[in-house]
């Protein structure tokens, strides 16, 4: 490996690593992992006595396949809305956190996390190896094109760029308009948001008769969407913004973004195997998938979040996962082909929150006056996806604007985005004989792709 190619590694000894090397330290690192939660989480301690396995039958990879078992949101959920202190799967108490902030579920609930001193300062470390890869240094600066709450995506990318020493220029509490101007004075070297909200920008700026070509951005970043891995979206952004970079970085909440795009892209994601393991698997038999063309569920364990373990976590992500990618980067760690393809639960993005239908239909049953028939309309305006929610009032001569009013506001508590509304009269919407319609999806097969199980890119 040249001079050159070795200082574009962030952490050479693992980014370069066997793979043989690399899954050793894994099995190390799982089997620590499993030992520390059994003894300091109550949840992980009951769900593995549950199983009747203890930390020591924990040996091989087939003990860590076949007798540990998964993890999911709502083991957190049940046991965060049972404690006392509101947190779920804790293993180290208040005491030792820095910050804490909340991510949404498909029940329409807020997962509570939790988060130490070290655990911050290594969440800011994960977007480090894509960034550098990328060239990016302490001398470049990155706008920011978020409000800064209790979402812990923006605060984690917002922790690498200081990690990195990068000028930081906040776009928080402003309009679209004023970030705008404030990107063409500024003139960052990378702009932070979304796919749909950056492309969104690009036509405000149109309308407003400017040009965010002429702001001389280098790279797009972000997350939370699909659109940073899909071709055409990619073409986009790059043509719009005249960017000549498209840095895609793939999160989970709970485990923060464990997969960041190269300089030679690739189509995907490399997994940060500094910070966490991942595998795919069967959705319905748990069994691992292990041909590299076939999609399965995300299924992966933080080395990050000491505080409240996640391990063997089921992430309901498609993915397809390559353990010997080799694309001309010199990475060996695991890539993601396209990153996530879709979800084995399926849900909507809306301005950089998921948003799942099981969700919103729990919501709607428990505001008073509305009945259990809705459709969701999903559209796409001005690049950025949007979701109606129509749903039928309970009785006749219901006041349509007080229902939808607090329809829309228990919405925006739950799930953390606003969705639109609107209030029928009862018996507007169609009855089915067989399968209700609940969903209506107005994008195009471009905006919105569909893979199958086991389906070949």
């Amino acid at each position: 490996m040249t001079t050159v190619e070795k200082s574009r590694l962030w952490n050479a000894p693992t980014q370069t690593a066997p793979r043989e090397t690399l899954d050793a330290l894994h099995l190390e690192r799982i089997r620590h992992l499993v030992g520390w939660a059994y003894e300091n989480s109550p949840l992980h301690r009951r769900i593995y006595d549950a199983a009747g396995v203890k930390p020591a039958d924990i040996r091989t990879w087939d003990d860590y396949h076949h007798k540990l078992p998964f993890t999911d949101k709502p083991h957190y959920v049940a046991d965060q809305e049972a404690s006392a202190d509101g947190f779920g799967g804790i293993a180290r108490g208040p005491e030792t956190w820095q910050q804490y902030f909340h991510t949404t579920g498909t029940t329409g609930r807020f997962l509570n996390e939790a988060f130490t001193h070290y655990e911050l300062h290594k969440a800011g470390s994960q977007y480090c190896y894509g960034l550098w890869d990328h060239g990016i240094r302490p001398s470049d600066s990155m706008y920011f094109c978020f409000d800064f709450g209790m979402w812990i995506g923006l605060w984690s990318f917002y922790w690498g760029a200081r990690n990195l020493g990068l000028t930081i220029i906040s776009g928080g509490g402003v309009s679209g308009v004023e970030r705008v101007r404030q990107i063409m004075e500024r003139r960052p070297t990378i702009v932070c948001g979304t796919p749909t909200y950056l492309l969104h920008l690009a036509e405000v700026a149109r309308r407003e008769g400017l040009d965010v070509r002429d702001a001389g951005v280098r790279m797009l970043a972000g997350g939370g969407e699909a659109g940073f891995s899909i071709p055409a979206t990619r073409d986009q952004l790059k043509q719009a913004w005249g960017a000549e970079q498209v840095y895609d970085a793939y999160g989970v909440g709970e485990a923060l973004f464990i997969g960041q795009s190269c300089n030679e892209w690739g189509g995907g994601v490399h997994v940060i195997e500094d910070v966490c393991h991942s595998y795919a698997v069967d959705p319905a038999s748990g069994e691992p998938v292990t041909s590299s063309d076939a999609v399965g569920e995300h299924v992966l364990t933080s080395y990050t979040h000491f505080a409240q373990p996640f391990i063997k976590y089921r992430t309901h992500d498609l993915v397809r996962i390559d353990d010997a990618p080799d694309h001309g980067c010199g990475w060996t760690w695991k890539h993601m082909p396209g990153t996530v393809l879709g979800r084995a639960d399926f849900m909507v993005t809306i301005r950089g929150v998921n948003v799942y239908p099981t969700a919103v239909e729990n919501l709607i049953g428990e505001v008073a006056g509305l009945s259990n028939h809705y459709e969701l309309h999903i559209s796409r305006v001005d690049g950025m996806d949007r979701m109606l929610v129509k749903v039928e009032a309970a009785a006749p001569g219901a006041d349509g604007a007080e229902l939808g009013g607090r329809l829309g506001g228990y919405l925006r508590e739950n799930l953390g985005v606003r969705l639109e509304t609107e209030i029928l009269e009862a018996g507007a919407l169609p009855r089915y004989e067989l399968k209700t319609r609940r969903i209506f999806d107005s994008r195009s097969a471009d905006e919105r792709p569909v893979v199958t199980l086991g389906e070949k890119l």
